[in-house]
C-alpha cells in the first residue's frame, strides 16, 4: 500500500452537470482532501489529495462518472501537495 501523498487537478468534460457529478466526486473522497465545482463551461473541475493509490482509484472512478453522466474526456495532472488543507468541499458553481 503506497501512503505517499499525491495531489491531482482534474477537469471532466461531457454530460457532467445536472447528473450528480459533484456529489459523486464528494462520495469518493474517503481519505481525500480537496474540492470540486461546476464551471461555467459545462465541466466539473477539482483537486484531490490523498495516498497515491487512493488518488489513482479516484481518477479511474472519475473517468467512468456516476450512472447518469457521460464522460467524454478527463484532463488531469499531478500538482504539488498542500499541507494546510482539511476536508473535501463541494464548491458552488462558477457562473
Amino acid at each position: 500500500m503506497d501512503s505517499t501523498l499525491r495531489r491531482v487537478a482534474f477537469e471532466v468534460h461531457g454530460r457532467v452537470q445536472g447528473v450528480g457529478f459533484r456529489k459523486f466526486a464528494e462520495a469518493l473522497r474517503t481519505g481525500v482532501t480537496g474540492w470540486v465545482l461546476n464551471t461555467r463551461h459545462g465541466t466539473v473541475k477539482g483537486e484531490a489529495q490523498g495516498a497515491a493509490n487512493t488518488i489513482e482509484r479516484l481518477v479511474e472512478a472519475l473517468k467512468a462518472g456516476p450512472m447518469l453522466s457521460r464522460v467524454d474526456k478527463i484532463d488531469y495532472k499531478y500538482i504539488d501537495v498542500l499541507s494546510s488543507e482539511n476536508g473535501f468541499v463541494v464548491r458552488p458553481g462558477r457562473w
